[in-house]
């Protein structure tokens, strides 16, 4: 430990431990779901509804993300995060040597158990690290560096995966989060001002109607993001042939875009509000889901997947929304914690349903209803409000 403090010394900056773990593990889940998709198609062969089953399972965690949550709350940030990420290393390394999709459904639990942990505690450490003024530039430059590392990840699978193939590149994946797990313990004692007994006497799990509209936001944003993730790349995989380095490529571009959305959302939310950058960005969002299911173009649906992750970056806003109307600032890791549970809700039955539908009727139904999704969400946004006593607060 002391060769790790002299070669990490304090002077570094706590933020820049968070967007180091952050760094390595969007560098780590980039790797993983970059070639994870065609992995499953051209190696197991799944199908549409087994891989919408997968997806389901794998969202099992993220409805008990609140109970484990609860189960931890005396444990420090950094600790747990460490821990998450462990889990997510394990999950992804393991995939090296999954022959079955009983195996992938194991290392995809595992995995995914640290996947959910590790959001709502790496959104507390950054709004710990920020005050109201700048939290929205805050979480915008986590997801910036976030992004960063996706590209590198791409980036590596482009020029490797001929050399190597696609297994062990699982393995390069599981190592590189682990790294992370490395940066975010360092931050012990450095994120402030919550000691052992304060944690002691923090609610464990909080859901406030205060915050329903928090809660009803992460729930509809949950369904139509796992619609996208699911199914996006598998149907350019499956219906287009397209082949593992183009997926990297395009991964190379959305990442560009991304790391250029995010700090523009996040400078945007504190400039503007939350409302009106939600209101555009789901708007859009359902152009993009029906521009999914009635677009034959392949170069349009290139365009249409980074246009998707540009404006997801636009979600910040709700994680800003609730800190700014908290109760009390002990209410804001539980009530993301809650946040998580209620993102994952939808995203355990609308991957198998839409995957069945798929089957059926064909690969139009499922982003058509994400498209109602985003349009549902549009509604809510418009009636974002602070509590009276909190504008001014809030800077609106």
């Amino acid at each position: 430990m002391t060769g790790l403090r002299q070669l990490f010394p304090h002077r570094i900056p706590p933020f820049a431990w968070l967007g180091a773990a952050s760094f390595s593990f969007g560098m780590g889940w980039s790797i993983f779901i970059t070639v994870s998709t065609n992995f499953m198609a051209e190696e197991l062969h799944i199908r549409p509804d087994q891989l919408g089953l997968l997806e389901s399972i794998r969202e099992v965690p993220g409805l008990l993300t609140v109970l484990i949550g609860a189960l931890v709350m005396t444990v420090a940030e950094p600790i747990l995060g460490a821990a998450a990420l462990l889990l997510v290393a394990i999950g992804y390394l393991n995939y090296f040597h999954v022959q079955t999709i009983e195996a992938l459904v194991v290392f995809s639990l595992i995995g995914s158990v640290g996947f959910h942990l590790w959001w709502p505690v790496a959104n507390t450490i950054a709004l710990r690290l920020s005050t109201r003024e700048i939290q929205g530039r805050r979480l915008g430059q986590l997801r910036s560096i976030g992004a960063l590392a996706q590209l590198s990840g791409v980036a590596f699978v482009a020029l490797v995966v001929i050399v190597i193939g696609m297994r062990p590149i699982f393995i390069v994946s599981g190592l590189v989060v682990a790294l992370g797990a490395v940066f975010v313990f360092r931050l012990r004692g450095l994120v402030g001002g919550v000691s052992l007994e304060e944690r002691r006497a923090q609610p464990r799990i909080v859901l406030r109607r205060r915050y329903w509209l928090y809660y009803v936001l992460t729930f509809l944003d949950g369904g139509r993001r796992h619609i996208f993730m699911t199914f996006a790349i598998f149907l350019l995989v499956r219906n287009y042939g397209v082949g593992v380095q183009t997926i990297a490529l395009l991964g190379i571009v959305n990442g560009v875009m991304t790391v250029a959305g995010a700090y523009f959302f996040g400078r945007l939310i504190d400039r503007v509000g939350e409302r009106p950058v939600l209101v555009l960005a789901f708007g859009a969002l359902a152009m993009i889901f029906v521009g999914y299911a009635t677009i034959p173009s392949l170069a349009l649906l290139f365009v249409l997947y980074v246009l998707d992750n540009l404006f997801f970056s636009a979600e910040l806003g709700i994680t800003t929304y609730l800190r700014n109307i908290l109760v009390t600032p002990d209410d804001l890791r539980p009530s993301l914690t809650a946040g998580m549970t209620m993102n994952h809700v939808a995203a355990v039955v609308i991957p198998v349903t839409g995957g069945i539908l798929w089957e059926v009727y064909g690969y139009q139904v499922p982003f058509i209803g994400g498209a109602v999704l985003a349009v549902i969400s549009m509604g809510f946004s418009i009636m974002l409000r602070y509590p009276q006593g909190l504008v001014s607060e809030a800077g609106r």
